[in-house]
């Protein structure tokens, strides 16, 4: 007679359609097994029933006494471990199937580059599949908004290779026109973290960015869902001789700050010696199902599925272990992220067009599985980065009595491969002034000359390095020497974000008192 069909749904929904002793998830491919066989008396009730897959049903049904390979399942051991497995089942209701990581690996992608993200938008997945065979797209409502910001940023600047994330807005003679004429305005701390590059900033709004700028692209991310204040911040600079920069008329610029964007992929690989079959993404938003590619993935080919789109991600590089790097005349890092410390994500906001991975459904030779997703972790992705090599010239940073540290501004601007001199008043308040190397260069220092008094000859810098003296209030102070940048480039307005990131990263390590001499 059999099982009847209430017990089977019962026993089903019991075992979450389990194996109750390999525990791999089978969905149609189970069976419902008597413990005691019928044959032998066995009852075709809940008690006397357990799922088994078709292997364990082979070992449990179909064996010889009278001549044993192996160990058979006993009817103890067959109650002992499904009773075990609906208790687990009771205890995580959530759990439908099985955990297989031997054969499918999630790992999360994050570009932060508009020039790799265009190169893969159209197949070209040179910079991703260093350590897979084949990589494929998965196209979906994201990549094509990612596909949006690209078409609008070319057309307002003519190319992908950079995130335009710096916009001049005007010029003005005086900080007080400047302040005169927003009443918003905040007179930047410059030893502070945010904008020590800078001297004035306020917030600004989409609408009086578009009317002061109509850009295509600004409006594009204005539809982000991020509010205006986190994307975008109006910033001033005091205009001087910088880096190769012309100089501007007047005597102050207004630019707008655009945070970096970053472009988040779920990337998928079969890590099995066998092809498999994907079949769906579930995600934790209410019904949320996405259907992936139906073909058969090979061993060690992958398939990146764009997830979500965030702003100010691209710090998380800053202390990543690089697997591996390229040099040229734009630097692109391969790294994976595995910080000893959690990363601050205080300043982290993700477009409202998301996707949060739960599961992924997938099928093999011997039935279908569905394995659970590891959130994502900002200690524990890929990042692919590439970044301007500004050659940017050393930095002067001014140290009080108490040893707090805030930046003062650019040293031997135009002495780029050719000797020069740099010179100033301490301010008052100050004791020490410190001479960093922030960038990719070597800086060679022939004097520094102290009220007529040489107190530094003869050194050189080189990245990360520093020279710290010792002053008082209104020193004259000389420095005589150049730069020699590693790459050389046509400096952009990007440079002056990237400037601006140098000397944040620089101030947060000093006024940390992780610098010894400060």
């Amino acid at each position: 007679m059999g099982f009847s069909l209430e017990i089977r749904q019962k026993v089903m929904l019991a075992s979450a359609r389990h194996c109750c002793v390999c525990h791999r998830y089978k969905g149609v491919k189970i069976e419902v097994h008597h413990i005691k066989q019928e044959a032998d008396g066995g009852p075709n009730t809940f008690e006397n029933a357990i799922a088994l897959c078709f292997d364990c049903h082979s070992d449990a049904g179909h064996f010889n006494d009278r001549h044993p390979r192996g160990t058979k399942f006993s009817k103890k051991e067959l109650i002992v471990a499904r009773d075990i497995w609906y208790e687990t089942i009771k205890s995580k209701p959530s759990i439908e199937k099985l955990i297989v990581s031997n054969k499918i690996h999630a790992s999360y992608f994050v570009l932060h580059s508009f020039e790799i993200l265009e190169s893969v938008i159209k197949n070209d997945f040179s910079s991703v599949n260093k350590y897979r065979n084949i990589v494929y797209l998965s196209s979906n409502a994201i990549s094509n908004q990612w596909i949006n910001l690209l078409k609008t940023h070319e057309l307002d600047y003519e190319y992908n290779i950079d995130q335009n994330v710096i916009i001049e807005l005007g010029q003005f003679s005086t900080l007080n026109d400047y302040c005169q004429k927003y009443d918003n305005v905040q007179i930047i701390d410059r030893a502070g973290v945010d904008y020590p590059y800078y001297i004035a900033k306020r917030e600004i709004k989409w609408t009086e960015i578009d009317s002061i700028l109509p850009n295509s692209f600004l409006r594009e991310i204005s539809k982000s869902g991020i509010e205006p204040k986190y994307f975008c911040t109006s910033v001033l600079k005091e205009n001087g001789v910088t880096c190769g920069d012309a100089v501007p008329t007047l005597a102050f610029t207004e630019y707008l700050e655009i945070a970096p964007i970053s472009f988040i992929f779920l990337g998928i690989t079969n890590a099995s010696k066998e092809p498999l079959k994907l079949n769906s993404l579930t995600t934790s938003d209410a019904g949320g199902i996405f259907n992936l590619p139906k073909f058969n993935l090979l061993p060690y080919e992958m398939v990146l599925m764009p997830i979500s789109t965030a702003i100010n991600l691209s710090s998380i590089d800053n202390n990543g272990i690089v697997i591996n790097h390229i040099d040229g005349d734009r630097g692109q890092d391969f790294s994976r992220i595995l910080n000893s410390y959690n990363f601050n994500d205080k300043y982290v906001k993700f477009f409202e067009k998301k996707i949060n991975p739960r599961t992924i459904i997938f099928n093999d030779n011997e039935g279908e599985y569905e394995i659970e997703i590891h959130e994502f972790d900002f200690n524990n992705i890929y990042s692919i980065n590439s970044y301007w090599e500004c050659g940017s010239c050393p930095h002067l940073f001014l140290v009080d009595n108490s040893g707090q540290q805030r930046y003062s501004r650019e040293l031997l601007v135009s002495s780029s491969f050719k000797k020069g001199s740099d010179s100033f008043v301490v301010p008052k308040d100050i004791y020490q002034i410190v001479i960093r190397e922030l960038e990719d260069e070597i800086t060679y220092i022939d004097k520094i000359i102290v009220n007529e008094l040489i107190v530094v000859e003869s050194n050189s810098l080189g990245k990360g390095e520093k020279i710290v003296v010792n002053v008082k209030p209104f020193d004259k102070v000389k420095i005589k020497g150049h730069y020699e940048p590693f790459f050389k480039t046509n400096p952009k307005l990007n440079d002056l974000w990237y400037r601006n990131e140098m000397i944040k990263l620089s101030n947060n390590v000093v006024n940390n008192k992780i610098d010894g001499h400060c």
